[in-house]
């Protein structure tokens, strides 16, 4: 299979778009799709950077066919972390350990280290803490500023 037909099958067979449809997604012309996927077109650089960004193909199956057509995700291994970082593999089942407990034993878990240690802060990823939760106490931290003619009530 060449380029031409990779891109045609990727369009026509994967996406299910027509040619104008693809060009549109990828700021192109319907007439640049279709020769792109003509046999025996040369395909720019630039076109093959753009198919690859915007489907997330990898380009070396993208140009010669070879590898897996989609590029990996990359992944985060939080054994692999620890281990980078010198942890032991002890730590390593210790973590996991605690990721194994019920939700409710954890926040139970975290409080009793929040109070032996309060600059840790309450568990989460929202890092929100000391945003307001509703419009009212939002102006009561932050009132609003009236310019004249301003129309704010």
């Amino acid at each position: 299979m060449t380029i031409n037909e990779r891109i045609k099958y990727f369009r026509k067979d994967v996406l299910g778009l027509n040619q104008r449809q693809l060009a549109t997604a990828l700021g192109l012309t319907q007439s640049g799709v279709s020769y792109m996927e003509q046999s025996g077109s040369n395909v720019s650089d630039g076109s093959i950077k753009s198919l690859c960004l915007a489907y997330g193909l990898n380009e070396t199956w993208l140009r010669d066919g070879s590898g897996p057509m989609y590029t990996a995700e990359p992944t985060f291994s939080l054994d692999q972390f620890v281990r980078d970082h010198h942890g032991t593999d002890q730590e390593i089942e210790i973590m996991k350990a605690y990721f194994e407990l019920d939700p409710e034993i954890r926040r139970k878990v975290w409080e009793h280290f929040q109070a032996r240690f309060p600059a840790l802060g309450p568990p989460g990823p929202s890092g929100l803490d000391g945003v307001p939760e509703t419009p009212e106490e939002l102006e009561g931290q932050f009132p609003p500023v009236k310019s004249p003619g301003s129309q704010v009530s």
